[in-house]
């Protein structure tokens, strides 16, 4: 399984982007991608700040964009089991995870499911984390691979 997240607003306070999953991969002769629709995602704000680990550390920024692994793992910080990015660099020393919250200021690394609202605001996040964790638990029960694709 492969969600992907298409950006589409980026603000100095935030990062609004579109989760689907590929239904179909590329199809060379037509020049399309299937995909469905999920929910709307919020992150902190893009900013280009390479790949120096000690200016990555220190600020929140949008997820960087590539295709990782994607799987359900133990927060100790949120004291429950959330999606977790798997091989994207560290943003201020801390895992990259799917997290419940209404507003980018609920977040330092990662991002928000969701309903967008407008003004940087996020509704309905329990329940599409609950959602993407049961997706991706089925395709793991199955023996398959869940990947995520950032695309900015």
């Amino acid at each position: 399984m492969e969600f992907i997240i298409e950006r589409f607003l980026k603000t100095e306070e935030y990062t609004v982007g579109r989760l689907s999953i590929l239904t179909r991969d590329f199809d060379e002769y037509l020049g399309r991608e299937d995909k469905e629709f999920i929910c709307d995602t919020l992150e902190p704000p893009f900013k280009l700040l390479g790949m120096n680990p000690h200016v990555r550390h220190k600020h929140k920024a949008a997820l960087t964009a590539g295709r990782y692994p994607l799987v359900v793992r133990y927060s100790e910080q949120y004291k429950t089991c959330l999606p977790l990015i798997v091989g994207m660099p560290k943003l201020m020393n801390k895992d990259v995870r799917m997290v419940k919250g209404n507003s980018v200021d609920d977040i330092h690394v990662g991002l928000i499911p969701g309903a967008y609202r407008g003004d940087g605001k996020m509704v309905d996040s329990s329940n599409m984390i609950y959602t993407i964790k049961q997706l991706i638990v089925k395709v793991k029960e199955r023996g398959e691979g869940v990947f995520i694709q950032i695309r900015n």
